[in-house]
């Protein structure tokens, strides 16, 4: 079994030196556009082809993450980063807009595709759906554990990549916009303001946030710890995981080369400073909950003053020693160097590593005092510095009486090692570049606007019973059409029907699929995968696949590549502007979420377990932010959904959704009293909400 790739960060080219010195076998970096990191210092065209160079010139590979969403206004631009990272020669290209992918499939065949971790892969048919599309590896989802892991890895459809070290969000990557939602920067397109860090209060109801007398106060509800899983690498390395990856394109040159360095040491059965690590940066320490199921009050920290002290303490420590401090590594390329010292020919230096060389030479004199020895010259061979190589075989032939100065020497060793290695570079491979078409699409109005509604619960759907005859289409969770109180009314209901997968599902993906085929053969038109699993567990279920807001249709590509995997529906996602609707192709039959609360944070971690486990919960509370506005969270068995504070209601601008072929209501805490009544007004185009307790949610801005 091949080593397990240690794949560090390099948000600029000094993290990218950190990597690569201290044992990085691949580095990923960002460019100056479309980079998950923006704040990072990222790298253009020229910092980019150098980094690729002097990385293949040290046996190291470069992945591109371009793995933001991306607006349709926005793809000619990112495919030309694409062909440039391309022509530069990147090892692979990391990914999450599905309109992207179809869009680089076709312009540029051999370009390898990781499957960003934003694309939310966490079960084994998620992985066999990245491999369905082309992608030769998948970052899967922070959240799982190292036996979750290991199903997946079973499977064997593609390379598996796993977070070893760094920050942890809050929510599923991929599946927030908290951030996009509260402070207009879209987490998913690269901008994250880092919402979760800030002050947030666990409560167990309504009740309990009116009473709080300052909001959130101190409690920092939905921060949680650094991963530090160091330890783990053995299991994962046991499990067939091709690489462990260490998050940070927004951290020091200092903090990278001393986790990569780490993270070599362990992989070479060395110990490691863990002390240092967590003083370098840390939450409150460290933890590694995910991985080993141990998921609970003890995850969660937030950054304090004591940590900041002692990464400042660390830092300034750092600062006087070597920032790359020389050490033994076993991964460097071997070297055979041999000097020549002879009078009349001077001194050459031949070195070779497998088939290349490099040789050179300057002159000599006469020895007026103590003349050059085997000796010195054979302690010259050995400074192979920062170079890709090691010594492994040294020689000298010496005739005496010469004399050539030391530092004449080491430029003559600088100069021939560093030939060397460009010569040892691996060149570009040549690759294809197809033409790719990217005409604007023109939308028209639909001959017939439909409205559909969905409820989390039997109960909303039947208090609402009066409005049926308004909806065109009924979603509802797939588990809850099994639920005895709907036996009555199923033969009026199953036309209209859409049974639900849950956006996440961990477990039971075989279950779940049984259900779908089982309902389908009951007569059940549709089902909603929310997951890129879930198009692969339905397909050939028997009914009609749709795809919901968790599957990111962002743009007319995204839209038409969900199509061609099988969904005939597909929901806009949220941060979708009214006005872009336009630009998406008629052949797609499209929702847009017109009224309810937004699903801003999906979670693993709950911090309403943390107040006392879940058979103390009420499944009535929330969180509270500084201002003391309730954030409503809805428990859907083994995660957890926050929910926006505000609704989304469009009720009195159907205008701005005219082009969509559907308008979804998506009701979740709402009372089943209050939904009849708020179908009526959508339907007659009047709001539900009171003036400033409503959102408009992302229509109208631009995140």
């Amino acid at each position: 079994m091949a080593p397990i790739e240690i794949l560090a960060p390099a948000g600029g080219p000094a993290q990218a030196r950190a990597a690569i010195l201290n044992g990085a076998d691949a580095i990923y970096l960002g460019a100056k556009q479309f980079s998950a990191r923006s704040g990072a210092q990222n790298f253009d065209e020229e910092e980019l082809g150098r980094t690729v160079d002097d990385c293949h010139g040290r046996g190291v590979k470069v992945y591109l993450a371009l793995n933001t969403l991306l607006r349709q206004s926005e793809l000619p631009r990112a495919l030309e980063v694409v062909r440039q990272a391309h022509r530069a020669g990147i090892d692979a290209l990391i990914v999450q807009d599905l309109g992207l992918v179809s869009l680089v499939r076709w312009a540029f065949p051999d370009l390898p595709l990781h499957g960003s971790t934003q694309m939310s892969i966490h079960s084994p048919a998620g992985a066999r759906q990245l491999a369905r599309l082309g992608f030769s590896r998948a970052i899967l989802a922070r959240e799982l554990s190292l036996k979750e892991i290991a199903a997946i890895a079973r499977e064997g459809a593609l390379e598996l990549e796993v977070f070893i070290h760094g920050a942890l969000c809050m929510s599923v990557s991929g599946q927030c916009l908290m951030s996009a939602v509260i402070g207009g920067r879209s987490g998913n397109r690269g901008d994250c303001a880092g919402t979760c860090r800030l002050p947030f209060c666990a409560v167990s109801s309504p009740e309990e946030a009116a009473a709080l007398p300052g909001g959130a106060g101190d409690r920092y509800d939905l921060s949680l710890k650094d991963l530090c899983g160091i330890d783990h690498l053995p299991q994962l390395q046991a499990l067939g995981v091709a690489s462990v990856k260490i998050e940070g394109r927004l951290k020091r040159p200092e903090y990278v080369g001393q986790v990569t360095a780490a993270v070599w040491r362990a992989r070479a059965g060395q110990g490691y400073d863990k002390a240092l690590l967590q003083d370098l940066f840390s939450r409150s320490g460290f933890t590694d909950g995910y991985l080993t199921g141990a998921i609970g009050p003890q995850m969660f920290g937030h950054r304090r003053e004591a940590d900041a002290r002692a990464s400042q303490k660390a830092l300034s420590r750092l600062a006087a020693e070597p920032l790359f401090p020389r050490r033994e590594r076993g991964d460097k390329l071997p070297l055979r160097a041999r000097f020549t010292l002879r009078r009349g020919e001077g001194l050459t230096l031949i070195a070779r590593c497998g088939e290349a060389q490099a040789q050179g030479s300057i002159p000599a004199q006469e020895a007026r005092a103590k003349p050059t020895g085997r000796e010195a010259l054979l302690r010259c061979l050995e400074k192979t510095g920062d170079t890709p190589f090691s010594l492994a075989e040294g020689s000298c032939e010496v005739e005496e009486g010469l004399f050539v100065p030391v530092s004449a020497c080491n430029a003559l060793r600088r100069q021939v090692y560093g030939e060397l290695a460009e010569r040892c570079a691996a060149p570009a491979p040549a690759r294809r570049e197809c033409p790719v078409d990217l005409s604007a699409c023109h939308r028209g109005r639909p001959a017939r606007r439909q409205l559909a509604a969905r409820f989390e619960a039997v109960e909303q759907l039947l208090g609402a019973r009066e409005a049926w005859p308004l909806l065109d289409e009924i979603l509802l969770p797939l588990r809850a059409l099994e639920d005895r109180r709907l036996a009555p009314f199923l033969d009026e209901l199953l036309p209209k029907l859409t049974g639900c997968l849950p956006r996440l599902l961990f477990t039971g993906e075989g279950e779940v699929a049984q259900r779908a085929r089982r309902w389908a053969a009951r007569g059940l038109p549709r089902v909603e995968g929310d997951n890129l699993a879930h198009l692969e567990l339905l397909r050939g279920c028997g009914a009609e696949v749709t795809a919901g807001p968790g599957l990111s249709c962002f743009s007319g590509p995204a839209a038409l590549a969900l199509q061609e995997m099988g969904a005939v529906r597909a929901t806009l996602s949220p941060e979708v502007q009214a006005a872009e609707i336009a630009q998406f192709p008629q052949a797609v039959f499209l929702r847009a979420l017109g009224y309810g609360r937004l699903p801003v944070m999906n979670l693993r971690a709950c911090p309403l377990q943390n107040r006392g486990g879940c058979a103390a919960c009420r499944r009535t509370g929330g969180v509270v932010d500084r201002t003391g506005r309730l954030f409503p969270l809805l428990c859907q068995g083994g995660w957890s959904q926050l929910l926006n504070c505000l609704p989304l209601d469009m009720g009195d601008r159907r205008d701005a959704l005219a082009l969509a072929d559907s308008e979804l209501l998506w009701f979740t805490v709402e009372a089943p009293g209050e939904i009849a009544p708020t179908i009526r007004r959508y339907a007659a185009g009047q709001r539900s909400t009171p003036q400033g307790g409503y959102t408009r949610g992302l229509y109208f801005r631009a995140v």
